[in-house]
């Protein structure tokens, strides 16, 4: 298999809180994570479940053994394998479920310009609006500042690819309302893994000035967190060579037929005009083997590369943990 070498922060000691942020976002994605926490983090329990909504955003809040940290997991709205189906499940995915094409503004920033993409802001409020499948009357936030920042306790706040643009801007959100004394923002961590970029630079420079405590986890050859940053999709076009290769694959949508390499090119275009940006605390990225089951220069070795690269198991892969294979997931796997 082909290596990329691994580059910014990859060989930097590690958070342990990154390693409870992977198994939380993989939990997400069971069956059954009421039940299956247990098994896969003993002692940790989930005080608050989600019940997903239309969106099918989904989230939990669960408490370790010791009772001193409480943990808000979320999910990605979409199983990864099927992102990667073709071009145009990957496009309409960038374009209707992010989507970055129409902005609002961030009111939950003190910089002035803060802006995050409409898609973003719609999960953000479908987590606030989430209701509590135990019977309880509470939201997120309330059930958070209740339970553990009225008690000094720690939050933790994970997700993984969407799951992880919306941690970005809930945890905006949720840093904002701890304006009292009694409700430090020191109290809370942050762990991203594959996030999309969710806002502009006044929307990531204020996030990073609230939680100083905040880890950022970046595959160099998984595509997702390259959106939709114009820099960096425009070297999504460039991934993959000798082969796959973009340049060698063609795509069509909307009736226009060019190369994957020229599509990303001409997104990259597209998405110069809306300033998104990555958050800058402790953005790590790091390099992977290629699957050398996706190697072919056709597109569904491409887009087959890309869903492997966005697996959560390379994530925890790079933190030394090695996931189990769910049966609904076969791309939750180890490289």
């Amino acid at each position: 298999m082909k290596t990329i070498a691994p580059t910014l922060n990859s060989t930097a000691p590690q958070p342990a809180g990154a390693t409870t942020a992977v198994l939380l976002c993989f939990v997400s994605y069971t069956p059954d994570p009421v039940n299956d926490i247990g098994t896969y983090m003993p002692g940790w329990k989930i005080v608050w479940n989600g019940i997903q909504t239309e969106d099918g955003n989904y989230a939990f809040i669960a408490v370790d053994p010791t009772g001193d940290t409480y943990a808000l997991a979320i999910r990605g709205s979409l199983p990864p394998q099927d992102i990667f189906d073709n071009w145009d499940a990957f496009a309409n995915w960038v374009l209707e479920d992010l989507d970055v094409i129409t902005r609002v503004k961030w009111q939950y920033a003190s910089t002035a310009d803060a802006k995050v993409s409409n898609g973003a802001y719609t999960a953000f409020t479908n987590l606030e609006d989430m209701t509590d499948s135990f019977g309880s009357t509470l939201s997120v936030t309330d059930y958070l500042t209740s339970n553990a920042i009225a008690n000094g306790k720690q939050v933790l706040i994970a997700g993984h690819s969407l799951g992880g643009n919306i941690a970005n801007v809930y945890a905006s959100y949720f840093a904002s309302t701890l304006t009292s004394e009694s409700d430090p923002t020191d109290k809370v961590s942050l762990y991203t893994f594959a996030a999309p970029a969710a806002g502009n630079a006044d929307f990531v420079n204020d996030l990073d000035a609230k939680i100083p405590a905040a880890w950022h986890y970046h595959n160099a050859n998984d595509i997702v967190p390259n959106f939709p940053v114009a820099g960096t999709v425009f070297l999504t076009g460039l991934l993959y060579l000798p082969s796959p290769a973009a340049s060698a694959v063609s795509v069509t949508y909307d009736d226009c037929t060019v190369t994957l390499r020229e599509a990303f090119f001409l997104l990259s275009g597209v998405f110069l005009f809306y300033g998104y940006l990555q958050p800058k605390n402790n953005y790590t990225i790091f390099g992977t083997n290629l699957y050398s089951e996706y190697m072919d220069n056709t597109a569904e070795d491409w887009f087959g590369q890309a869903g492997a690269q966005h697996a959560l198991a390379n994530y925890a892969g790079f933190l030394g943990v090695m996931l189990p294979v769910l049966p609904s997931q076969p791309m939750v796997q180890n490289v």
